[in-house]
């Protein structure tokens, strides 16, 4: 049967991404991490996958949309990615399989971005598509170990889109919603629950797109894998 050993290590910022993966969460040649949206933890996990064997690392997950014509739902595949300082990190140009709109420059963030205003001009100042907070993490992992990184990302709220604070602090480190802080935050906000709801149904769109492709993406990133 060969070496079935893990190839792909990828990293996600919430349990719902990796179930996006389907069935791929469990084939014995992919580890997946969680960093409970912790772009240090995201990066910690990332060298433990570099080091124990993987030989590519994937960032997978929902992104926060930047560029004002992508739509809830939008799938990128990154080209490479930039960070606030302009640090930018290319990353390895393997799928042209999955429809998505790209090559697209992704933002490395490492805070929730929720205010119109800071992404209109962080998309001017990067010009990237959309940002995330575990992608510069896993390339700058990557780049350490001398293998590929690559980056599979899906708008959830657009760039026109203002999310509430309590947001930021609704995930566990599991990657599991945070119920009790998600209710207590209610409770003194009770006008956020319409933007959680209309967040909530625009990661969902962004998690259905995932889902959509992961069987592809994933078979043919092992496909290289096993190649290389």
């Amino acid at each position: 049967m060969g070496d079935l050993r893990p190839r792909l290590g990828i990293v996600c910022g919430m349990l719902s991404e990796v179930r996006a993966l389907g069935a791929f969460a469990r084939d014995p040649r992919v580890a997946v991490a969680v960093s409970g949206a912790r772009p240090e933890r995201a990066e910690a996990e990332a060298v433990r996958l570099a080091t124990s064997g993987c030989g590519v690392l994937l960032s997978w997950g929902v992104a926060c949309g930047l560029d004002p014509a992508l739509a809830p739902g939008a799938l990128l595949l990154a080209s490479a990615v930039i960070e606030e300082d302009s640090t930018r990190h290319a990353l390895a140009p393997w799928l042209a399989g999955p429809a998505a709109e790209g090559p697209a420059l992704i933002l490395g963030a490492d805070r929730m971005l929720l205010d119109p205003a800071e992404k209109s001009r962080l998309r001017r100042a990067t010009g990237a598509a959309a940002a995330d907070m575990e992608t510069h993490r896993v390339a700058r992992a990557a780049a350490a170990a001398g293998i590929p990184a690559l980056a599979i990302r899906a708008v959830g709220d657009p760039a026109d889109r203002a999310v509430p604070a309590l947001a930021a602090r609704a995930l566990g480190e599991d990657g599991r919603p945070r119920l009790g802080a998600v209710a207590l935050g209610l409770l003194a906000r009770p006008g956020n629950l319409a933007d959680l709801l209309r967040l909530r149904r625009d990661t969902a769109s962004a998690l259905a797109a995932l889902g959509g492709i992961a069987g592809a993406a994933i078979a043919a990133i092992l496909t290289r894998c096993s190649d290389a």
